[in-house]
């Protein structure tokens, strides 16, 4: 036995509340009275769900033929498989039906037939209706299904299916097999548009591209078989969705229908972002290049970042630029460090004299944020180190508070001795209107002992005015007659010269330095400094700036020095950066297209960042990493001066730049408002998720949809509100191509907009595809049917069996209820008497 209509079954689980009803709400019904309703009513519920002895019709000897109508197979195909589905039902006789299909099913031999597509799967559950206990199934196709899964479909259906593949000669076809677009872009970004325009055979035809209604290129293409790759370059202009679609039109040719080809992408506002700058300046030229490039940035001094996360809140990234870890207070590292980790937004940090090794990131909450480590790369020896510290004694350098700045500079001489190795060498001049050697240039661990070196360091006294230049000419000049490659300076002063000009310009002086390969940093202290000077000094010098705002800040910052002095992570000379592996953030830049550079600042690459470039001794020079939620950059090299001086003039200068700031920046489509297409055949779902800044949904809010279409024609439709702060709406596209939806919410007087992009593809009936006469294969093996041969006779494996007709239940049913009802009335007016209530 069968049933029809199984699903009226669930009519029974309302059986006992009619229990309940009867036998307590005021009606008091006996038992035995309840027992013939409820029999009453199940009788009458089954009668319903139509039950059958037998199978119903057809009888078990069906044979059911799916007979592939879809245009893939031509003209000749279709014709032939016709012509073989009429042999096989000849074959069958009465019994045997032929059952056309392409995108649907043709149930109704009078309803035009869908011949756009192929889908086996639909054409297999229609044949389920169709079959006896012993029918069986024989599929005529081509197999190259464009929807569904036909191999699921035939396992569900539990007969053997014999399969007949036709393999249509290959007609002279070309086609659009993608338009490649980024899915998100910038205004003012520039951005690559590439066109894969397919061929089964050499052709030749003739390219449009448009970006909405404008001509993006045209061009004549010659083919070679397979897959064929044109690509076009373009800016973004307007925000909103933008809308691509590709023609090519040749000969020799076969179906039209998969001539064009689409694609969109999301265009967001440009973004904004905040460049720190150093001591050494470089910001303007950065920030006309990035502004050219499409990208908005604010300038700041390093020392002037928020302390407070929520007011970097405008920026999506953050460019710093040589800036040394002296000119950010923890907070402010932490907060660099904290928006890209828990923002998600963007850090560049670009190198100099004054950044990275030479900043003193080592340890601090900016390291933790960069793909590399404060380590220099190991070298195989480093050579001896010459340092000489020039410390002010002037009598400003006293204090009235128990510890003097002269005193904290006393003690980094001390410290300075301790960072040195054995054959390193250190001098301390010292220094006001005159100047002394407080202790000799000397090898540590010879000469004198390491005490009587502190007691002559401890010696130094408060003396008079400050002759900086003085104390620079004859020191640096010391310095020079030193042995050693490694010669450093290191300068610290709290006021300002008052005889500047009695051994010539700063900049001469500084320059004889650099022609004996003697580096020179200084150390300002307190605000009384001449703090343009100094900086000078170190620009000039090729050194490092630092503004030691407390006398406690004077050994911390010397130590600095010495340790870097000591670890020589600043490598210059020419070279050109060599490409580790392709990246995004070298996209359309070939390694010989990048100028040379000069040096950079020697670090380690952390583990699980990615190396993009690197210099000939395989150290960082590009470097990036995912920490967190954000992306974080590092460049080594200076972004102009010292070590990418004519960098500017690169034409390419500013495109370089803002493709490193964006591939760091976060994704434009985020947002509160949140708007999605989903696809269901020709149509889509659109459909947007509104939260507050709160979190909670936004509900009973006018939201509406603004629809371009292919053809540049625009709709409006209004989104139902189905769940908490959830819209949607169905909507079925008249064009194949890309569509534009912009959804607008406006509540309370505030308004929200969201864009996504949408392309409904040519139909995939009309694009060569291999493979199906194997996935009809397929279908045989698991089902236990046989793969009919192409010389086959025009016969089919025959079906045989036969069954009784079957017999319907329903009357019987009924008539057991109709005998029972009367009976229910006397058992209720005790006419009947079979049990007590």
């Amino acid at each position: 036995m069968t049933l029809r209509y199984p699903l009226v079954l669930f009519l029974l689980v309302m059986l006992p509340a009619l229990a309940l009803v009867w036998r307590w709400r005021g009606m008091r019904v006996s038992r035995a009275v309840l027992a013939v309703r409820l029999l009453l009513v199940t009788l009458l519920v089954l009668a319903l769900a139509n039950p059958v002895l037998g199978q119903a019709a057809p009888t078990p000897g069906t044979l059911v033929i799916l007979l592939d109508q879809s245009d893939s197979l031509g003209d000749a195909g279709k014709a032939a498989l016709r012509a073989q589905a009429e042999a096989f039902a000849r074959n069958q006789g009465e019994t045997a039906h032929i059952l056309p299909f392409g995108l649907a099913p043709q149930a109704d031999a009078s309803a035009p037939l869908r011949a756009d597509g192929t889908d086996i799967a639909a054409a297999l559950h229609a044949a389920r209706g169709l079959l006896g206990s012993s029918g069986r199934v024989v599929l005529l196709s081509d197999g190259a299904q464009t929807r569904g899964d036909a191999l699921a479909a035939a396992r569900a259906l539990g007969v053997p299916i014999d399969t007949f593949a036709y393999t249509p000669s290959a007609p002279p076809e070309l086609w659009v097999a993608a338009v490649e677009a980024p899915p998100t872009l910038r205004v003012g970004e520039e951005f690559a548009v590439t066109v894969v325009v397919g061929s089964n055979q050499a052709a030749t035809a003739q390219l449009e591209l448009f970006a909405g209604a404008r001509q993006l290129a045209t061009q004549n293409i010659t083919l070679q078989p397979g897959d064929n790759r044109f690509t076009y370059h373009d800016r973004a202009s307007t925000a909103g969705v933008a809308r691509f679609q590709a023609m090519v039109n040749g000969q020799p040719d076969t179906f039209a229908q998969n001539n064009r080809g689409a694609a969109t992408a999301l265009v967001a506002p440009p973004p904004q972002v905040l460049l720190l700058e150093g001591a050494s300046g470089g910001g303007a030229q950065l920030k006309s290049a990035l502004r050219q490039a499409g990208i908005v940035a604010d300038i700041l001094p390093a020392e002037r970042l928020p302390t407070r996360l929520s007011a970097l809140d405008a920026y999506e990234g953050i460019l710093l630029l040589d800036v040394p870890a002296g000119e950010l207070s923890l907070d402010q590292m932490a907060n660099l460090r904290e928006f890209v980790r828990s923002e998600g937004r963007g850090l560049v940090v670009a190198g100099g004299r004054a950044s990275f090794t030479l900043g003193a990131y080592q340890g601090t909450p900016l390291e933790e944020a960069l793909p590399v480590s404060m380590e220099p790369p190991p070298r195989p020896e480093r050579p001896p180190v010459t340092l000489l510290l020039i410390v002010d004694h002037s009598l400003s350098m006293g204090s009235s508070s128990e510890i003097s700045k002269l005193d904290m500079a006393k003690e980094s001489a001390l410290l300075a001795t301790d960072a040195l190795r054995p054959d390193d060498r250190i001098g301390v001049l010292a220094f006001d209107d005159t100047q002394y050697w407080a202790v000799d240039f000397q090898v540590i661990g010879t000469g004198l002992r390491l005490g009587q070196v502190q007691e002559q360091i401890g010696a130094i006294t408060l003396g008079g005015g400050t002759d900086i230049c003085a104390a620079l000419d004859l020191g640096l000049n010391t310095l020079a007659q030193q042995p050693g490659k490694v010669r450093h300076a290191v300068i610290m002063t709290d006021g300002q010269s008052f005889r500047n000009n009695r051994c010539g310009p700063y900049p001469a002086l500084v320059e004889r330095a650099r022609a004996a390969d003697i580096t020179l940093s200084s150390i300002a202290i307190g605000a009384d400094a001449d703090t343009e000077l100094l900086q000078n000094l170190a620009r000039w010098g090729a050194g490092r700036y630092h503004f030691a705002a407390q006398p406690g800040d004077i050994p911390r910052l010397t130590l600095i020095e010495s340790q870097i002095a000591t670890t020589e992570p600043q490598i210059e000379g020419e070279f050109r950066a060599q490409l580790q592996a392709p990246h995004p953030l070298l996209r359309d830049f070939a390694p010989n297209q990048i100028p040379k550079l000069e040096g950079y600042v020697g670090t380690t690459l952390k583990p699980n960042a990615e190396l993009v470039l690197k210099s000939p001794d395989n150290d960082p020079v590009l470097a990036t990493w995912q920490y967190g939620l954000g992306r974080a950059v590092a460049w080594t090299p200076s972004a102009t001066a010292p070590w990418a001086a004519d960098w500017p003039n690169w034409p390419e200068y500013g495109r370089f730049w803002a493709q490193l700031v964006r591939y760091t920046l976060p994704e434009p489509d985020s947002g509160l408002l949140q708007v999605r297409a989903t696809p269901h055949g020709d149509a889509i779902t659109i459909s947007a998720d509104a939260l507050a800044p709160s979190g909670e949904p936004i509900d009973l809010a006018d939201t509406s949809a603004a629809i371009t279409l292919p053809d540049g024609s625009a709709r409006r439709i209004a989104l139902r509100q189905t769940a908490p702060g959830h819209y949607e709406e169905q909507v079925t596209l008249p064009l194949e191509g890309p569509y534009g939806i912009a959804v607008t919410q406006q509540k309370d007087g505030s308004t929200h907009a969201a864009a996504v992009g949408y392309v409904l593809p040519p139909a995939a009936e009309y694009t060569p595809s291999g493979g199906g006469p194997g996935l009809l294969a397929s279908i045989s093996a698991a089902t236990g049917g046989q793969v009919l041969p192409a010389n086959a006779s025009n016969t089919a494996p025959a079906v045989t069996g036969s069954a009784p007709a079957p017999r319907e239940l329903w009357p019987w049913l009924l008539a057991l209820a109709a005998l029972l009802w009367p009976a229910e009335i006397a058992m209720r007016r005790g006419w009947l008497r079979l049990g007590a209530c």
